[in-house]
């Protein structure tokens, strides 16, 4: 058993219900599958909801001290296949297909847990050019009655999992005022990496903690 940092970075907090600066028609009309999306302002894959405000805050402040347990990951030795998660499902029609079956995960990454991230590149829209990225939406059930923490780590390697720009070490998904028609809130986000390998999100809510295991594909990116 790996035990993953504490403390350290500011979370990066996702509120659900904010108002778009920019449409993702071409996300969702992609599945989320395709080519990697390079740093533009992150977008949601729902018709209905859409781009939300990111804040950096303390986590005791937004409730989630009690989410901060123990990452609990697979080890993976060096040259072991990668245990991706490969189960799926598209619990509201609204949103693309949901990488595991928790009341929250990542839409975005291929049908065989593969997540393809860029490089940042001169001029590009992210200020933090430390990490390469990946947009990724995330998905939570409309029922979980608090937030949802986030966080990561390379399971085959000692490099973490980052999120949004600047990049934080800890996404939280607060929960919005009001539930979607489908049922589940989504919260644009960006996953960023510096190397590839096998990696796996821990998803920390109130009723307990999910592992989503995926594969990152891309170049390596100088710290």
């Amino acid at each position: 058993m790996r035990l993953g940092p504490r403390g350290g970075n500011a979370p990066r907090v996702v509120t659900a219900g904010a108002k778009a600066a920019l449409a993702c028609a071409g996300l969702l009309l992609s599945g989320c599958t395709g080519a990697p999306d390079g740093p533009t302002a992150p977008a949601s894959a729902s018709a209905r909801t859409v781009a939300a405000t990111a804040a950096t805050t303390t986590a005791t402040s937004k409730g989630t001290v009690n989410l901060h347990r123990p990452l609990v990951l697979p080890d993976v030795d060096a040259g072991q296949s990668c245990p991706v998660t490969l189960a799926r499902h598209r619990p509201d029609p609204g949103l693309g297909v949901v990488q595991g079956v928790g009341v929250a995960g990542p839409v975005g990454l291929a049908a065989d847990g593969t997540l393809a991230y860029v490089a940042p590149e001169a001029g590009s829209a992210w200020t933090d050019r430390s990490w390469g990225g990946r947009k990724v939406l995330w998905a939570v059930d409309g029922k979980v009655p608090g937030p949802v923490l986030v966080r990561g780590r390379q399971l085959d390697g000692s490099h973490l999992v980052g999120f949004d720009d600047p990049a934080s070490l800890e996404l939280v998904l607060q929960p919005g005022e009001a539930v979607p028609s489908g049922g589940w809130r989504d919260y644009p986000s960006y996953t960023r990496l510096r190397a590839p390998g096998c990696y796996a999100y821990q998803v920390d809510a109130p009723s307990g903690s999910t592992v989503i295991v995926f594969r990152a594909v891309g170049p390596v990116v100088p710290s």
